[in-house]
């Protein structure tokens, strides 16, 4: 038989463990829908320890984080990986040290997600995900160099949004309460000119999604990197196309 031909998806993952396993499982639906039969993804993982990220970001440890993440990405391009996704929002914080470790492309989630978001020609945005995420001018101009303006909620909607994040998600619990505090949140956001949420910790789409609040885009930016990679992996977009 002829062997069948993929790219291997590097993914640095850990960040959380239920987020890996949500990359790895949409990953590969993906790549069975596009090319059928038997078909799945090629993947390497680096699942890091999670403690290690968690100290790095509650101690505002940010090079630290960097040089950690930087060694396993250039682990994974050693490894054989074709290019690097990074399965998290909150540590692209560090994407430029991750790139001065590698020499493959790393395929960023924000340009990912903005690429979405200027399809549909909308320019106010609000945005969950950790307090880094919802507070780090880093986050805001990252969407701002592609026209895109920023909303977080408000002081107290994001410290319940990350304490939901860091306490019941990435453990794996997603809690009705917390679902509805969400909803409320992305109501809020509507209310205070948002044209769409995105959806920016990879843990949120399985806690949020579209058909909960039908009146306004959500844009998951787990489903959004996700259905890239599938793409990257089965050669139908050309990972070179993108940044290093």
């Amino acid at each position: 038989m002829n062997i069948e031909k993929l790219h291997t998806i590097g993914i640095l993952g850990g960040m959380s463990s239920a987020a890996t396993g949500e990359y790895y499982k949409l990953i590969n639906q993906k790549v069975k829908e596009i090319r059928g039969g038997y078909t799945i993804a090629e993947i390497l993982i680096s699942s890091v320890n999670f403690a290690n990220i968690e100290y790095f970001v509650r101690n505002d440890l940010w090079d630290e984080a960097g040089m950690y993440l930087g060694t396993k990405a250039r682990q994974l391009e050693l490894a054989g990986a074709s290019c690097i996704f990074l399965g998290t929002n909150t540590m692209h914080r560090v994407r430029d040290q991750i790139k001065s470790t590698i020499s493959i492309p790393f395929i960023d989630i924000f340009e990912t997600t903005a690429q979405e978001i200027k399809k549909d020609k909308k320019k106010n945005i609000g945005i969950l995900g950790t307090y880094t995420v919802m507070t780090d001018d880093f986050y805001k101009k990252s969407f701002s160099q592609y026209g895109i303006s920023l909303i977080s909620p408000l002081e107290e909607e994001k410290q319940e949004i990350n304490r939901i994040i860091w306490d019941e998600m990435t453990n794996h619990q997603f809690l009705l309460s917390s679902k509805n505090y969400f909803i409320k949140v992305i109501q809020h956001l509507e209310e205070r000119g948002a044209e769409g949420v995105i959806l920016g910790c990879t843990e949120i789409k399985m806690l949020i999604h579209q058909t909960d609040v039908p009146n306004i885009n959500l844009y998951d930016t787990t489903t959004l990197h996700c259905d890239l990679a599938a793409k990257i992996c089965t050669d139908l977009i050309d990972p070179n196309i993108y940044l290093k």
